[in-house]
Parts: structure tokens; sequence; C-alpha cells
């Protein structure tokens, strides 16, 4: 005995059948094939199956529907969140590649902490790199000329012969009116350095 489901009862299934009436019986005649019997469960105890159960939103609970969307947007966010872990990993990386090119004699460590500030405000590490030495170079000629400057102006080291290039107030007073005659261009600039 064969037993089919609803699904498997279509006309093209349905053995070729010839009905006919009689007085109080009904006649079926098959084919040449043994006759199956054929029983069909009742719709109503028929189980669906799992695979075809549709899951519509609107046969779930609000609340379960407002939890899951809650759940996807913060994975979405989890996932924006690394990607731009990552899109920050590779620019460091090619900085660093970049740095070690231009600057190969500076190691990581070397690298002050101002030029760490500047990376994480945005500019490229071998940008504030280079900043922060054409700043250091600047201050260097800056400090040079202000001591060029200072040292003219300065008598001269203690101990040292001087005598011929600067003549101080009291070296003046000293000297007698001849000395002062022949030495009263260096005693003119001398007086340029005097107080």
């Amino acid at each position: 005995m064969k037993q089919l489901n609803e699904d498997m009862l279509f006309a093209e299934d349905i053995p070729n059948t010839d009905i006919s009436e009689g007085d109080d019986e009904k006649n079926v005649e098959t084919p040449d094939t043994e006759a199956e019997e054929v029983t069909v469960e009742n719709e109503d105890t028929v189980v669906p199956d799992s695979d075809s159960e549709d899951t519509d939103e609107k046969d779930m609970p609000e609340e379960t529907i407002k939890a899951l969307k809650e759940e996807i947007d913060t994975l979405r966010a989890q996932i924006d969140r690394l990607e731009e872990f990552k899109r920050t990993q590779d620019r460091i990386l090619n900085e660093l590649s970049d740095f070690a090119a231009l600057f190969p004699e500076i190691a990581v460590e070397e690298i002050p902490e101002e030029v760490w500030e500047a990376v994480k405000n945005g500019t490229t590490l071998t940008a504030s790199y280079a900043l922060y030495e054409k700043r250091k170079a600047a201050e260097a000629i800056r400090v040079a000329n202000i001591n060029a400057k200072n040292a003219s102006r300065s008598p001269g080291a203690a101990g040292t012969d001087t005598a011929g290039e600067y003549f101080s107030p009291d070296d003046v007073r000293r000297m007698s009116r001849a000395e002062v005659h022949a030495n009263y261009s260096k005693i003119r600039e001398s007086m340029k350095k005097w107080m």
C-alpha cells in the first residue's frame, strides 16, 4: 500500500482509471498493473516542513523585531569601527615605510613626542618629522646669529690679548693723548660696545 502526501496528488500522478456507475456499486477498472490503494492524509493533520515555514515580520512579535534591528545596527557599527581601524593601521604602516626610506638614520624610538602629536592631529609622519627638523635647524641658525651678535659686542674673553681690538672706558682713561690719537678709530669702534 502506497501512501501519498498532499504534494504528490497531482493529476499526472493519478493512474488512468475508467469509472462507470452501476446500479448500487461503483466499478473501478485499473490498468494491467496491480491495483494500489491510495490514501490521503487529512490536511489538518499534515505538519508542514520547518524549511517551508516563512518567517514574515508580521508573524514575529514587535519586541523581537526591534531587538533584531538593534543587534544588526550594533553589528554594523562594529564593522565600521573595525574597517576604520584597519585603514588606520594600513596608513601607519605606509607612513613608517616612507619615513624609513627618507630618514634611514633615525630610529622610530628617537622620534620626539611633538612629532607624534602632529601625527595624531592628521599630519603624516614624514611631513611632521621634516617640519620638526626644519624648525630645529631654523632655531640653531637663530641661536648662532644671536651668539655672533653678542660676541661682536663683548669685550672679549678674559686673559686674551685684545688690546689692539677693543678698548674699555678704563683703558682709554689710562691712555695719553698721543695713544688716544693713535688708536682713535679703534676707540670709536670700542665705544659702540660700551653700555
